[in-house]
Protein backbone atom coordinates (compact mmCIF):
# COMPACT_ATOMS: atom_id res chain seq x y z
CA UNK A 1 0.00 0.00 0.00
CA UNK A 2 1.52 4.08 -0.55
CA UNK A 3 2.14 6.28 1.68
CA UNK A 4 -0.03 9.30 1.60
CA UNK A 5 3.47 11.06 0.47
CA UNK A 6 3.95 8.39 -2.15
CA UNK A 7 0.09 8.95 -3.33
CA UNK A 8 0.74 12.82 -3.71
CA UNK A 9 4.38 11.95 -5.88
CA UNK A 10 1.67 9.91 -7.77
CA UNK A 11 -0.92 12.57 -8.23
CA UNK A 12 1.77 15.15 -8.74
CA UNK A 13 3.10 12.55 -11.85
CA UNK A 14 -0.09 12.30 -13.38
CA UNK A 15 -1.27 15.70 -13.09
CA UNK A 16 1.93 16.72 -14.98
CA UNK A 17 0.62 13.97 -17.66
CA UNK A 18 -2.79 15.25 -17.66
CA UNK A 19 -1.15 19.06 -18.57
CA UNK A 20 0.68 17.42 -21.27
CA UNK A 21 -2.34 15.81 -23.27
CA UNK A 22 -3.06 12.42 -21.29
CA UNK A 23 -7.34 11.66 -20.97
CA UNK A 24 -6.65 8.80 -19.32
CA UNK A 25 -5.27 11.14 -16.39
CA UNK A 26 -8.03 13.76 -16.41
CA UNK A 27 -10.42 11.03 -16.18
CA UNK A 28 -8.39 9.96 -13.08
CA UNK A 29 -8.87 13.20 -11.93
CA UNK A 30 -12.86 13.51 -12.61
CA UNK A 31 -13.68 10.41 -11.36
CA UNK A 32 -11.74 10.85 -7.95
CA UNK A 33 -13.06 14.63 -6.97
CA UNK A 34 -16.23 15.20 -8.71
CA UNK A 35 -18.05 13.99 -5.56
CA UNK A 36 -15.39 15.63 -3.54
CA UNK A 37 -15.96 18.99 -5.16
CA UNK A 38 -19.80 18.52 -5.38
CA UNK A 39 -19.60 17.69 -1.05
CA UNK A 40 -17.11 21.02 -1.11
CA UNK A 41 -19.34 23.57 -2.85
CA UNK A 42 -22.47 22.54 -0.79
CA UNK A 43 -21.16 24.05 1.91
CA UNK A 44 -21.42 27.43 0.54
CA UNK A 45 -24.98 26.87 -1.40
CA UNK A 46 -28.27 25.18 -0.60
CA UNK A 47 -28.60 25.18 -4.34
CA UNK A 48 -27.64 21.62 -5.87
CA UNK A 49 -28.33 21.99 -9.23
CA UNK A 50 -25.89 25.15 -9.34
CA UNK A 51 -22.78 23.07 -7.19
CA UNK A 52 -23.38 20.61 -9.69
CA UNK A 53 -23.30 22.75 -13.10
CA UNK A 54 -19.62 24.49 -11.13
CA UNK A 55 -18.59 21.34 -10.51
CA UNK A 56 -18.78 20.43 -14.59
CA UNK A 57 -17.45 24.15 -15.40
CA UNK A 58 -14.13 23.65 -12.91
CA UNK A 59 -13.19 20.32 -14.97
CA UNK A 60 -13.94 21.59 -18.37
CA UNK A 61 -11.87 24.34 -17.90
CA UNK A 62 -8.92 22.93 -16.97
CA UNK A 63 -9.69 20.33 -19.57
CA UNK A 64 -9.56 23.49 -22.14
CA UNK A 65 -6.68 25.32 -20.87
CA UNK A 66 -4.66 22.51 -19.64
CA UNK A 67 -1.14 23.56 -21.61
CA UNK A 68 -1.75 26.52 -19.66
CA UNK A 69 -1.78 25.48 -16.20
CA UNK A 70 0.97 25.80 -13.77
CA UNK A 71 2.32 21.99 -12.11
CA UNK A 72 1.17 21.72 -8.37
CA UNK A 73 2.45 19.91 -5.79
CA UNK A 74 -1.20 18.79 -4.75
CA UNK A 75 -4.08 19.03 -6.80
CA UNK A 76 -6.98 18.51 -4.89
CA UNK A 77 -6.18 22.55 -2.77
CA UNK A 78 -6.04 23.34 -6.50
CA UNK A 79 -9.08 22.06 -7.58
CA UNK A 80 -10.63 23.56 -4.48
CA UNK A 81 -9.78 27.08 -5.17
CA UNK A 82 -10.75 26.47 -8.98
CA UNK A 83 -13.93 25.16 -7.39
CA UNK A 84 -14.41 28.05 -5.06
CA UNK A 85 -13.61 30.50 -6.93
CA UNK A 86 -16.16 29.63 -10.07
CA UNK A 87 -18.66 29.27 -7.32
CA UNK A 88 -18.01 33.08 -6.05
CA UNK A 89 -18.13 34.50 -9.73
CA UNK A 90 -21.68 33.25 -9.53
CA UNK A 91 -22.22 34.39 -6.02
CA UNK A 92 -21.33 38.33 -6.78
CA UNK A 93 -24.04 37.74 -9.25
CA UNK A 94 -26.87 36.35 -7.29
CA UNK A 95 -26.47 36.70 -3.59
CA UNK A 96 -29.78 34.78 -2.93
CA UNK A 97 -27.71 31.59 -3.60
CA UNK A 98 -25.98 32.30 -0.11
CA UNK A 99 -26.90 29.75 2.90
CA UNK A 100 -27.97 32.89 4.54
CA UNK A 101 -28.19 36.53 4.30
CA UNK A 102 -25.05 37.69 5.31
CA UNK A 103 -21.95 39.97 3.90
CA UNK A 104 -19.87 36.94 2.68
CA UNK A 105 -21.31 33.08 1.59
CA UNK A 106 -21.66 31.00 5.01
CA UNK A 107 -20.17 28.05 5.16
CA UNK A 108 -21.54 25.24 6.93
CA UNK A 109 -19.72 22.20 8.85
CA UNK A 110 -22.99 20.17 9.53
CA UNK A 111 -21.11 16.70 10.54
CA UNK A 112 -18.06 16.46 8.91
CA UNK A 113 -15.64 18.45 11.94
CA UNK A 114 -17.60 16.70 14.86
CA UNK A 115 -16.12 13.19 13.25
CA UNK A 116 -12.27 15.13 13.87
CA UNK A 117 -13.27 16.27 17.19
CA UNK A 118 -14.76 13.64 18.78
CA UNK A 119 -13.00 10.02 18.77
CA UNK A 120 -14.47 6.92 19.85
CA UNK A 121 -17.81 8.62 20.96
CA UNK A 122 -20.91 8.41 18.65
CA UNK A 123 -24.24 9.13 21.39
CA UNK A 124 -26.53 11.47 19.97
CA UNK A 125 -26.31 13.33 23.12
CA UNK A 126 -22.22 14.35 22.95
CA UNK A 127 -22.43 14.72 18.92
CA UNK A 128 -25.16 17.61 19.84
CA UNK A 129 -22.83 19.41 22.33
CA UNK A 130 -19.85 19.19 19.69
CA UNK A 131 -22.95 20.76 17.08
CA UNK A 132 -23.63 23.47 19.82
CA UNK A 133 -19.78 24.27 20.24
CA UNK A 134 -18.81 24.57 16.42
CA UNK A 135 -22.36 26.65 15.94
CA UNK A 136 -20.83 29.14 18.16
CA UNK A 137 -17.50 29.94 15.35
CA UNK A 138 -18.14 32.28 12.40
CA UNK A 139 -17.99 31.30 9.27
CA UNK A 140 -14.64 32.29 8.59
CA UNK A 141 -13.52 30.01 11.67
CA UNK A 142 -15.82 27.07 10.91
CA UNK A 143 -13.94 27.09 7.11
CA UNK A 144 -10.46 27.30 8.32
CA UNK A 145 -11.14 24.20 10.93
CA UNK A 146 -12.38 22.82 8.49
CA UNK A 147 -9.52 23.00 5.79
CA UNK A 148 -6.91 22.74 8.82
CA UNK A 149 -8.25 19.47 10.47
CA UNK A 150 -10.60 17.80 8.06
CA UNK A 151 -8.95 18.34 4.60
CA UNK A 152 -5.56 18.63 6.98
CA UNK A 153 -3.92 21.14 4.53
CA UNK A 154 -1.25 22.85 5.14
CA UNK A 155 -1.38 26.71 6.34
CA UNK A 156 0.08 28.43 2.99
CA UNK A 157 -2.67 25.85 1.33
CA UNK A 158 -5.42 27.44 3.29
CA UNK A 159 -3.76 30.60 3.15
CA UNK A 160 -4.63 30.78 -1.01
CA UNK A 161 -8.77 29.34 -0.56
CA UNK A 162 -9.53 31.66 1.72
CA UNK A 163 -6.89 34.53 0.66
CA UNK A 164 -5.41 36.07 3.78
CA UNK A 165 -1.67 35.92 4.43
CA UNK A 166 0.27 33.49 6.80
CA UNK A 167 0.06 35.09 10.03
CA UNK A 168 -3.80 35.51 9.76
CA UNK A 169 -4.96 32.43 9.19
CA UNK A 170 -2.62 31.00 11.79
CA UNK A 171 -4.64 33.90 14.30
CA UNK A 172 -7.64 32.76 13.27
CA UNK A 173 -7.14 28.74 13.73
CA UNK A 174 -5.63 29.92 17.24
CA UNK A 175 -8.95 32.19 17.94
CA UNK A 176 -11.30 29.56 16.28
CA UNK A 177 -9.82 26.93 18.97
CA UNK A 178 -9.81 28.90 21.91
CA UNK A 179 -13.26 29.87 21.62
CA UNK A 180 -13.77 25.58 21.29
CA UNK A 181 -11.93 25.53 24.81
CA UNK A 182 -14.04 28.63 25.92
CA UNK A 183 -17.13 26.77 25.30
CA UNK A 184 -16.35 23.21 26.14
CA UNK A 185 -15.30 24.65 29.65
CA UNK A 186 -18.41 26.33 30.20
CA UNK A 187 -20.89 23.96 28.67
CA UNK A 188 -19.48 20.38 28.86
CA UNK A 189 -19.08 18.47 32.40
CA UNK A 190 -19.26 15.20 30.87
CA UNK A 191 -15.66 13.80 29.79
CA UNK A 192 -14.94 13.65 25.77
CA UNK A 193 -12.09 12.76 23.99
CA UNK A 194 -11.69 16.21 22.10
CA UNK A 195 -8.72 16.20 19.63
CA UNK A 196 -8.35 19.56 19.12
CA UNK A 197 -8.13 20.99 22.38
CA UNK A 198 -4.90 19.55 22.36
CA UNK A 199 -3.80 19.70 18.45
CA UNK A 200 -1.04 21.81 17.68
CA UNK A 201 -0.44 24.11 14.73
Amino acid sequence: MLTEQEKLIEEQLLWEMFLSGDDKAYAYFYRKYTDELFAYGMRFTLDRELVKDTVQDVFVKIYRNRSKLSKTTKVKPYLYMAMKNTLFNVFEKEKALYHMDTVEPVFVTEYSIEDMIIAGEEEIEHRQKINHLLDALTPRQKEVIYYRYVEEMELNEICKLMDMNYQSVQNLIQRSIRRIKQLYAESSKSVLNVRLLSHNL
